[in-house]
C-alpha cells in the first residue's frame, strides 16, 4: 500500500509553500548540525538539544520517505498541494546547506518531491466543504486515515521533470563583510563599530536560543533595547534621532531634529526573537498613517535577529515587498526569501544616509 505523509510548510507569519511549488522540494530542520546521521542527531535528542518529538519526524523524514510515497502538503488545517516521490528513481535525501535561512530557520533537510499543479483546483474545490485531515499538529507524520475524496487525487498523480533548486551565495565572512561596506562608503570607523556590534549581537542571540525561551526573553522591548539600537547606532545615527517607545511605535528615527512628525524617516516595529514577521507589515503601515508621517520613507521589521526593510514608493502606497534583508547571524549578498535582497546594501541602507537620501521624491 502507497504510504501517505504530510508535511506542514511554515505557519501564517512564516509561509513557505511557494518555496515547495516552485522548485519541487520539501524540507525541514533543524538543520545546522549538518547532514543526518544517528551517530550524530540521537544525542542531541538524548540531551535535550532537539527535542523527542521533532527528532522522531527528522528521523522519518530522513530515512524513512520511499519512491512511490504520497506527501501533502499543509499550511495550518489547509491542504495546499499534493505531491509524489518519484517511483523510478531512489528518493535521495539531502542535506542543502542554500535552505540554512528561510524566515531565520536552517531547514537543510531536503527531499525532491513532484508537486501535482493540476490537482490544486480540485484540492482547493474539495476542501471547502470537507476537513481533509483527520489530525494535524506535527510537521512531517504519517497519515493512516486517507479520505475517499483524496484517494481518487492520488490516482490521477502524473511524473515529469524537477524544477531547479534554488541557490544562493555562502555567507561573508566579518572581514568580507567589512570589506565589503568599506568599499559602499561606510567610514573605517563606522565598519568597526558595526563588526563589533555583530559579533555581538550573535553571541546575545546563541544565549536567547539556549536560555532564553525558558525564562520567555527577550521581550520587544529588549530586541529594540539591546539588539537594534546597537546596531543603528554603530551606523552614525545618534541617540537625538533615535525615539524609543515613541507615541506607542517601537522605535523611530528621525532625519533632523525637531524630533517630530514631519522630520519621522523610519518607523521600526519589533517583535519578539523568532516570532513571524510576515503579518506585521500591515500594523506597521497602520502606525505611519495614523500618525500622518508623510514624510517616512522606509519601514523596519524586525525580531532582532532578522530585519526587514520596506520602501515608501513614488505614489505614497507602501511596496509589500522587502526591498532590504538581513539575518545578523547569515549575512548573504542574495537570498531565497525575500529573493533578490543583498544584506550589504540593507545594512547601507540602514545608515542614517541611506534611510534619508531619497527625501524630496
Amino acid at each position: 500500500m502507497t504510504q501517505v505523509w504530510q508535511i506542514a510548510a511554515g505557519e501564517k507569519d512564516r509561509s513557505y509553500v511557494d518555496l515547495f511549488l516552485n522548485h519541487d522540494v520539501m524540507f525541514m530542520g533543524p538543520g545546522r548540525f549538518g547532514p543526518y546521521d544517528k551517530i550524530v542527531y540521537e544525542p542531541l535528542e538524548k540531551d535535550g538539544t532537539i527535542g523527542k518529538r521533532i527528532a522522531t519526524q527528522l528521523r522519518q523524514f530522513c530515512t524513512e520517505v520511499k519512491g512511490g510515497d504520497i506527501v501533502l502538503l499543509r499550511l495550518g488545517s489547509q491542504a495546499k498541494a499534493i505531491g509524489w516521490i518519484r517511483p523510478w528513481k531512489v528518493p535521495e535525501y539531502d542535506w542543502n546547506p542554500s535552505f540554512d535561512d528561510v524566515f531565520g530557520w536552517d531547514l537543510q533537510h531536503t527531499r525532491r518531491v513532484v508537486w501535482q499543479h493540476h490537482l490544486a483546483d480540485e484540492l482547493q474545490k474539495m476542501q471547502k466543504t470537507k476537513d481533509l485531515f483527520y489530525s494535524r499538529g506535527a510537521t512531517f507524520s504519517k497519515v493512516h486515515r486517507i479520505k475517499d475524496e483524496l484517494k481518487d487525487l492520488f490516482n490521477q498523480c502524473e511524473l515529469r521533470g524537477l524544477k531547479p533548486l534554488p541557490s544562493v551565495p555562502k555567507p561573508l565572512t566579518l572581514e568580507k563583510l567589512g570589506a565589503e561596506l568599506f568599499t559602499e562608503g561606510l567610514p573605517n570607523e563606522h565598519v568597526d563599530k558595526f563588526i563589533l556590534a555583530i559579533q555581538r549581537q550573535r553571541r546575545l542571540v546563541r544565549w536567547y536560543e539556549e536560555s532564553g525561551k525558558r525564562v520567555k526573553r527577550p521581550s520587544e522591548h529588549e530586541v529594540v533595547a539591546h539588539m537594534i539600537l546597537p546596531l543603528l547606532l554603530a551606523l552614525g545615527w545618534s541617540e537625538q534621532l533615535l525615539a524609543v517607545e515613541w507615541r506607542k511605535v517601537d522605535l523611530v528615527a528621525f532625519r533632523r531634529t525637531p524630533t517630530a512628525p514631519e522630520n519621522c524617516c523610519l518607523v521600526c516595529e519589533a517583535k519578539g526573537y523568532g516570532h513571524g514577521l510576515q503579518n506585521v507589515f500591515a500594523q506597521a503601515t497602520r502606525y505611519v498613517k495614523k500618525l500622518q508621517l508623510r514624510n517616512c520613507e522606509r519601514i523596519l521589521l524586525t525580531d532582532g535577529a532578522r530585519l526587514y526593510l520596506y520602501k515608501r514608493q513614488k505614489d505614497d502606497n507602501w511596496n509589500e515587498n522587502p526591498v532590504g534583508y538581513l539575518n545578523v547571524n547569515v549575512i548573504r549578498t542574495d537570498h531565497i526569501i525575500p529573493s533578490g535582497t543583498n544584506g550589504v546594501d540593507t545594512i547601507m541602507a540602514l545608515t542614517p544616509a541611506g534611510i534619508t537620501r531619497e527625501v524630496g521624491r
